[in-house]
């Protein structure tokens, strides 16, 4: 099917164009078709390692992302392609280029042009490698792509209808000529190379912060990227104020050198606001000068928005250069020959690798990798029963990916907060809790997220949801004062603590751990504000906030600083591990039709107490336990002891492990809550043994997790946490990996450092080097594993 033809019934445009292309050999992948970030990668998409010319991979992209444009992998397909564009109305690159070819004496036919939607053209030749994106000499308005280049596809659509028409024949694509390769090879000393957003090109040094936003990276890489630039874009709203618009075009502006490709960057992302007018940017560009304003600029105010510039430059930088054969030789002789009194303290240990993939030792033992305990096994805690076990069995059900471990937790925040300013447990405690429900991206814990704003709807319960953030000290007051009784769902949690932990954030935002602290053991006391020299404390009765957040185990832990294991803040939140990889199942329930068993169950908790005391749960001016208006739940047969046993345990793990005692002081008291919430969903007036068994059993699953958690994430300084990325890369790759691939992963380190890195691992003896022979032969392979 040639690349005009009309696609099948049922299958989108795009698709059959990015088959048809990869049918003749060249590689293909899927950008977004519209929107701010029109023609870039799908999110986290690794296109110079991932495009492909495989039918069903490429059929498996559009099944994920079916309003995808394809994409072009100009090196790979063995392309060179001159881009001649038209966003600059100072440098016409079609008239350029026409002019170009003219003086060259060439004629274009024969050579396949596509007809880009921007009044531009794309002329493709064929080429045998070696040519990159460097423009050389041509002028401004024509740019290039070849290998590390692409261009959106010929015969791509992209959403708004506007397609890049092609005339011609790929498979005739004439191969660079020479008068072109002179053009390419001239004045190449300072030539960056700039391009649009359809590949990777250096830009200036001014694009870095002078005062290190990247400074970590200082020593692999001086250069920052459109793509890079792009990505920060994407966090910055277009609908900021018009200073901050302004900023962020003088910083696209000095970050580009004012080329046309960063005026075409900056109109694109402008187009997403509001109040944008066609040629506003235009005339904003051709005034800005020199004017203080750099690149940093935009790091920093995208990090305003939530980015996380760290893992933005290492998305964006380049691979390193190969290690050689003779570095290599050389790294394993010193490695091999190093020692402590004239004994050898190192030496690979050889492999085999069969046919079937066993590995065996010299002796022809087979060798099983040896894996580290996991950050936390996932939870198989079984429902429990009555309303808090109902609500979690129905957000499983509608889930495509279940996480039944994190859809008990977020039942729990709902009956907790129906029952908030109402029941006592039988130590006092209130049924608030700060729950964190942890697990990969993409991976289902997005679903009990949602899943509580409509059971609280539908209990007619929306007055006590809170924020999905809090910005400040004072937010988290406000909230308190005016919803004392609040549940607060809140998405990408580890970005929030992030900021609030962040050493350099605004002294507002840091004061916020402190007053969650405190309001968490304050269900039923009285809590008095923090006094500021405009404001004077106030009292806050009876504050019951209960907090359900989601977030990855990385995002979360490199947000926090030591300080928050050692001040309290992290022992107050119920840590829930999720399933890593849930299977994706069809849901057998209606994600938005909620039971009505389940509203009644919630309903009736809420008014527990009667109608009219139910009408006080908002009231910040009264403690429900000043006037006798709080239920309180007892201890039934059996139960107490249990829990009395729990504690005299967690004392002595604190006692035997001092190191563990901040993680471990409040989980006796978590557990007598979630016991207290469930005896609650189950309308009973005394927590049984079989709740205080459950609560036990998610307390100390809870400790565990960020125990496991802090030891594998929170590091004191940079060496550290790559020490600790390393192990857990080789843990989740079953215990064995290839030296290649922590290479590729760590990319932010100098080879150099990564080596000897590796190799003080190894001396330590925290990992094993092993050198891997194909018993079809072969070079050996160095894997680590963990000892």
């Amino acid at each position: 099917m040639g690349i005009d033809a009309p696609p099948p019934p049922g299958e989108p445009a795009n698709l059959v164009v990015a088959l048809s292309l990869a049918a003749k050999g060249l590689a293909v992948f899927p950008v977004h078709s519209g929107g701010p970030k029109a023609k870039a990668p799908m999110p986290f998409f690794r296109w110079r390692d991932q495009s492909s010319t495989d039918a069903a991979t490429i059929r498996e992209w559009w099944r994920r992302w079916p309003d995808a444009a394809p994409a072009l992998d100009v090196g790979k397909s063995g392309l060179f392609v001159v881009d001649a564009d038209r966003h600059d109305p100072e440098h016409d690159g079609v008239e350029a280029w026409s002019g170009i070819m003219a003086e060259a004496g060439a004629s274009p036919d024969g050579i396949p042009i596509v007809a880009t939607p921007n009044d531009g053209s794309h002329w493709i030749f064929r080429q045998s490698g070696g040519l990159r994106n460097s423009k050389g000499r041509l002028p401004k308005g024509v740019d290039v792509r070849g290998d590390g280049g692409y261009i959106v596809a010929p015969g791509a659509v992209m959403a708004d209808g506007r397609m890049y028409e092609l005339a011609g024949d790929l498979d005739t694509a004439p191969p660079v000529p020479d008068w072109l390769t002179k053009w390419l090879e001239k004045g190449e000393e300072g030539a960056a190379g700039l391009s649009d957003k359809e590949g990777l090109k250096p830009l200036p040094q001014r694009a870095l912060s002078p005062a290190g936003t990247h400074a970590n990276f200082a020593s692999v890489r001086t250069e920052t990227s459109l793509d890079e630039i792009h990505d920060l874009l994407s966090h910055i709203p277009s609908d900021v104020g018009y200073h901050e618009w302004v900023q962020v075009l003088m910083a696209l502006h000095a970050a580009t050198g004012g080329s046309s490709d960063g005026l075409s960057l900056a109109d694109a992302w402008s187009a997403g606001g509001s109040k944008y007018k066609a040629g506003e940017v235009a005339r904003k560009w051709r005034s800005f000068k020199s004017q203080g304003i750099n690149g940093a600029t935009i790091a920093a105010i995208a990090q305003q928005f939530g980015a996380d510039l760290s893992a933005i430059r290492i998305r964006h930088l380049p691979p390193l250069p190969e290690v050689t054969a003779e570095e290599e030789a050389q790294s394993r002789a010193i490695v091999a020959n190093m020692t402590v009194g004239g004994k050898k303290v190192f030496a690979a240990r050889q492999l085999l690798q069969h046919d079937d993939g066993t590995l065996t030792d010299e002796d022809g033992v087979i060798v099983e990798a040896k894996l580290p305990a996991a950050t936390a096994p996932p939870s198989d805690t079984p429902f429990p029963p009555g309303l808090v076990g109902e609500i979690a069995e129905w957000i499983v059900g509608t889930a495509l990916k279940p996480q039944p471990a994190i859809s008990i937790a977020a039942a729990l925040t709902i009956v907790g907060c129906a029952a908030g300013r109402q029941f006592q447990g039988p130590t006092g405690a209130g049924t608030a809790l700060y729950v964190l429900g942890l697990a990969p991206t993409a991976q289902g814990k997005d679903t009990p997220l949602k899943q509580i704003g409509r059971v609280m709807q539908g209990a007619g319960l929306t007055m006590h949801l809170g924020p999905d953030e809090f910005m400040s000290f004072s937010a988290v007051v406000n909230t308190m004062k005016r919803k004392p009784l609040c549940l607060a769902p809140m998405d990408e949690f580890g970005d929030f603590m992030r900021r609030v932990f962040d050493r350099k954030g605004s002294i507002h935002a840091r004061a916020i751990p402190k007053v969650l602290r405190s309001l968490w053991g304050a269900n039923f006391d009285m809590v008095a504000t923090a006094e500021w020299a405009d404001r004077p404390s106030e009292p806050l009765p009876a504050p019951h906030l209960s907090i359900f957040g989601v977030s990855t185990h990385e995002q979360f832990y490199t947000a926090l600083e030591n300080g928050a294991v050692a001040d309290g803040t992290l022992n107050r939140f119920l840590i829930v591990e999720g399933v890593r990889r849930p299977k994706r199942v069809k849901p057998d329930v209606e994600r938005e039709i909620v039971p009505q068993t389940i509203i009644d169950g919630v309903r009736g908790v809420y008014l527990a107490s009667g109608e009219m005391p139910a009408l006080s749960r908002n009231d910040v001016s009264a403690n429900p336990a000043d006037h006798g208006r709080t239920r309180r739940i007892g201890w039934g047969p059996g139960a107490e002891r249990a829990w009395e046993a729990f504690g005299a345990e967690v004392e002595q793990r604190m006692f035997d492990v001092p190191a563990e005692a901040d993680l471990l002081g409040r989980t006796v008291e978590m557990a007598v809550r979630i016991a207290t919430i469930v005896a609650a969903g189950r309308g009973s007036a005394s927590v049984s043994v079989e709740d205080i068994a459950f609560g036990i059993d998610l307390a100390r699953q809870s400790a565990d997790t960020m125990i496991a958690g802090a030891a594998d994430f929170m590091a004191e300084n940079e060496q550290e946490a790559n020490w600790q990325k390393i192990v857990r890369m080789i843990r989740d790759g079953g215990g064995r990996v290839v030296y290649r691939s922590i290479f590729n992963r760590m990319r932010h380190m100098r080879s150099r450092d990564l080596r000897e890195l590796l190799a003080h691992m190894v001396d330590t003896g925290v990992i094993v080097e092993e050198e891997v022979t194909s018993s079809s032969g072969g070079h050996k392979a160095k894997w680590y594993a963990v000892e």
